[in-house]
């Protein structure tokens, strides 16, 4: 039992280290201003 609980709290650090690392490279390499240059927003109507 002491094996199951082990390697489920094992398997969900694991998943949290890879998802942070992910989104942490992914943040400092997609700035997000980018998307006003390239599809600026449109002008409001009155």
């Amino acid at each position: 039992m002491a094996l199951m609980f082990t390697t489920v709290i094992g398997y969900t650090v694991v998943l949290g280290l890879a998802s942070w690392f992910t989104m942490h490279f992914l943040a400092s390499a997609l700035d997000s201003s980018d998307s006003v240059i390239i599809d600026p927003k449109p002008e409001a109507r009155n």
